[in-house]
């Protein structure tokens, strides 16, 4: 599976400025008799979220890109509305990227309850996941804590100033990053290392560049439809020689596409980025 699907909606906010606004806290809330909700997710990492809450039997509609076995799939990029209701949801939560923005208001006027969430950077997913507990009557907190336990520990074991490159897919010449301001490159960063790629927004890189720019570690986000699995991913990876982070083995392919949702599950994945960070 592609990783950039996953990743346009977190990416558009950092280009498009408008769309977002406030939250829509419409749904149930602690205390209002809702004490089991049916919840709609739109957002691949707000279903990651109730997943590691242990709350996905609230789940009774995903999009086709989350990871929720057994749940009815009510669009991909875009709902259908006639699915969403179908699934007779308590409450349709969507992350606050600009690109899902023009969901809001038509699910609104169909009477559906509605909450956005932000989810770009690491605290919008803390934020996120202690405001699902709530709705839950799940312990957001003691997920969130976990979270940030495995993190110091991460920054405890790994050298500062590394200079990494996030490849979120490879295309015939190019390589897709980013400069930062995503959650991605915000917890690489935590764990010690400097992006090479500056600018903040989605960006494809000429391979000349890449050579240029000579990170000493690479951390390809997921595999795509031209590297289907890791191992064919790192065998592209392996004709750079010219590259340090090849030459010293520092390159690596996550398996899974755990890293691009901006969820608690991401608590996993710090002891194999941390791998790739340690002090020597």
């Amino acid at each position: 599976m592609s990783l950039l699907p996953l990743l346009l909606p977190l990416l558009l906010p950092l280009l498009l400025t408008g769309g977002c606004g406030e939250p829509t806290p419409s749904g149930p809330r602690p205390g209002d008799g809702a004490a089991r909700p049916r919840i709609v997710s739109l957002a691949p990492a707000i279903t990651a979220i109730l997943v590691e809450l242990g709350a996905k039997d609230h789940l009774v509609g995903v999009t086709s890109w989350c990871d929720a076995p057994g749940v009815a799939v009510v669009g991909d990029m875009k709902p259908r509305p006639e699915a969403v209701l179908a699934a007779e949801p308590d409450l349709v939560v969507m992350a606050q990227y600009g690109s899902q923005a023009p969901d809001l208001a038509p699910l609104s006027a169909l009477g559906l309850e509605t909450l956005s969430l932000p989810l770009v950077t690491l605290d919008d997913m803390r934020q996120a996941t202690i405001r699902l507990g709530e709705l839950t009557g799940t312990d957001g907190r003691e997920v969130v804590r976990r979270f940030d336990e495995a993190l110091t520990a991460g920054q405890a074991n790994t050298s500062r100033g590394v200079r990494f490159l996030l490849v979120y897919g490879l295309e015939p010449g190019f390589v897709i990053t980013t400069g930062g301001g995503d959650h991605i490159s915000e917890l690489l960063t935590a764990l010690g290392g400097v992006n090479a790629v500056s600018g903040g927004v989605t960006t494809r890189l000429g391979l000349e560049r890449v050579l240029e720019l000579n990170p000493e570690v690479i951390v390809h986000a997921a595999p795509s439809p031209s590297f289907p699995d890791s191992k064919a991913a790192l065998a592209h990876w392996a004709t750079w020689r010219g590259l340090d982070a090849v030459a010293s083995g520092r390159v690596f392919v996550f398996p899974r596409d755990t890293l691009a949702r901006n969820g608690p599950q991401l608590t996993r994945d710090i002891a194999e980025l941390v791998r790739l960070f340690a002090a020597p």
